[in-house]
C-alpha cells in the first residue's frame, strides 16, 4: 500500500541530481566559491521512525554552496551558522529505479569545531515533495582537525565518522485545500502523525483532529487516521564529505556549463501525448519509431544568453527550448531533438554553446 503512496508522491519529482561542478553560486560570488559535498549510501538499518520513501541502504549526495565571503547569521565559541544558502541533494530511494533532487534556497548551514570530539557540518531546510513539505536534517561528523576554522573555507575529502553521523527527515504540517494521496502523513499540532486512509483534498480550515490511536478525523474529502506521537526517521550516514574552491571567473558567461546527469529522454507522439524517461532507462534509439524523440539537459548560463546551438557528434541538431527550468531557483534547461540521421552512431558528445562560450561536452550513446 505505501509503494502506490510513495510512488505516485515521489514519480512526480523524479529526475536525476547534478553534480557539484554544475555551481550555481559562482555566476554571483565575486570571490572565491567553495562547494561542500557529501555522498555515499545511508545505513541500511532505520534508527528511528518509519522509513516511508525506502532511502535506507540507497545512495545520496548533498551539495551546499557558499561564498568565502559570506558572514556568519550566528556564532559561538566554537560555532558558525549561514542562512539562506542553497541546497540540493540527490536521493535514491527503494521504491523508483531512478534518482529524485531535493532543493531548496533556504537552509541553514552550520560548522562546528570543537575542542574535543569531532568537526561537524549540519545543515537544515524544508524541502517539497508533490506540494508537501518535509523538513530534513543532516549531521555529518568528520575527523577533529579537519576544519582550521569555522569560516567557508575548503578542506580535502573525508571519511564521514558513521557512528556521530545522521539524516533525518520528517513530515510537515497540514495544508489547506490540498490533494493528498492514501498513506501520505502530517504532523498535527500536538506532535501526533497524522496518516490518509481516504485520499482526498483537505478542507479549508484544519479540522479537529481525533488524537486517539486509531481513531479517524474527516476532513474534506480526507479521512486521516491517528497513529500516535510522530516520530522523525533517522539514517545513519556512510561515505566522504569534501569542501571543494572554485574561483569564479571574470565574466557569467564563461560558467555555460551542460550537466553531466540530469538527461531525459522525451518521446512526442503522434496523438500529441509525450512520455518521459531517464536516458539511462532504454536505449535511445531515434530511429525505432515515428516518433520524434528529445532530450532535456540541465544546464547553467544560458537563461540570458541570445544565442544558444547544440551539436551532437558534430552535427547542429534543433534546440526546442533553453531558459530558466521553472523548477529550481538559478537552474536552466535545454531541450534538443534528436534527428533520426543520427540513428546507430554509437557514443556522441553533446556540445552546448550559448553567445559564443562553450560548455565541456556531454557524452551520450545512441543505438
Amino acid at each position: 500500500m505505501i509503494l502506490n503512496t510513495r510512488t505516485v508522491a515521489m514519480a512526480a519529482m523524479v529526475i536525476s541530481g547534478f553534480a557539484a561542478s554544475g555551481n550555481l553560486l559562482a555566476a554571483t560570488c565575486t570571490a572565491t566559491a567553495i562547494v561542500y559535498q557529501a555522498s555515499g549510501e545511508f545505513g541500511v538499518n532505520v534508527l528511528a521512525g518509519k522509513d516511508n520513501y525506502e532511502l535506507a541502504g540507497e545512495p545520496f549526495s548533498i551539495t551546499i554552496d557558499a561564498c568565502t565571503t559570506r558572514l556568519p547569521t550566528k556564532t559561538g565559541s566554537d560555532y558558525s551558522e549561514y542562512s539562506g544558502l542553497e541546497f540540493r541533494a540527490t536521493v535514491k530511494s527503494h521504491l523508483l529505479t531512478t534518482t529524485t533532487m531535493l532543493s531548496t534556497d533556504q537552509t541553514t548551514f552550520t560548522l562546528a569545531v570543537p575542542p574535543t570530539g569531532y568537526d561537524t557540518i549540519q545543515l537544515t531546510g524544508a524541502v517539497n515533495l508533490e506540494g508537501t513539505t518535509i523538513d530534513i536534517t543532516a549531521s555529518i561528523a568528520l575527523p577533529l582537525g579537519t576544519f582550521n576554522n569555522t569560516s567557508i573555507a575548503a578542506f580535502p575529502s573525508t571519511a564521514i565518522v558513521t557512528a556521530k553521523s545522521q539524516f533525518t527527515y520528517s513530515a510537515g504540517p497540514w495544508q489547506a485545500s490540498h490533494a493528498y494521496v492514501d498513506n501520505q502523513e502530517i504532523l498535527d499540532p500536538s506532535g501526533n502523525a497524522q496518516e490518509v486512509t481516504t485520499a482526498g483534498t483537505s478542507g479549508a480550515t484544519a479540522p479537529r483532529w481525533n488524537e486517539t490511536v486509531g481513531g479517524t478525523t474527516t476532513d474534506g474529502t480526507v479521512v486521516w487516521g491517528c497513529i500516535g506521537p510522530y516520530v522523525v526517521t533517522k539514517l545513519a550516514v556512510i561515505g566522504n564529505a569534501v569542501g571543494t574552491a572554485e574561483t569564479p571567473p571574470s565574466s557569467v558567461k564563461a560558467r555555460v556549463r551542460l550537466h553531466t546527469d540530469a538527461v531525459q529522454v522525451i518521446t512526442a507522439h503522434a496523438d500529441g501525448t509525450q512520455s518521459v524517461r531517464p536516458i539511462e532507462a532504454a536505449p535511445l534509439d531515434p530511429g525505432a519509431s515515428p516518433d520524434k524523440m528529445l532530450l532535456q539537459f540541465y544546464a547553467s548560463g544560458v537563461r540570458d544568453a541570445s544565442a544558444v546551438h547544440v551539436q551532437i557528434a558534430g552535427q547542429d541538431v534543433p534546440v526546442r527550448y533553453a531558459g530558466a527550468t521553472g523548477h529550481f531557483p538559478g537552474l536552466d534547461e535545454v531541450t534538443v531533438e534528436v534527428p533520426r540521421s543520427l540513428a546507430g552512431i554509437g557514443d556522441a558528445d553533446v556540445v552546448l554553446t550559448a553567445d559564443g562560450q562553450t560548455a565541456s561536452p556531454v557524452r551520450i550513446h545512441i543505438q
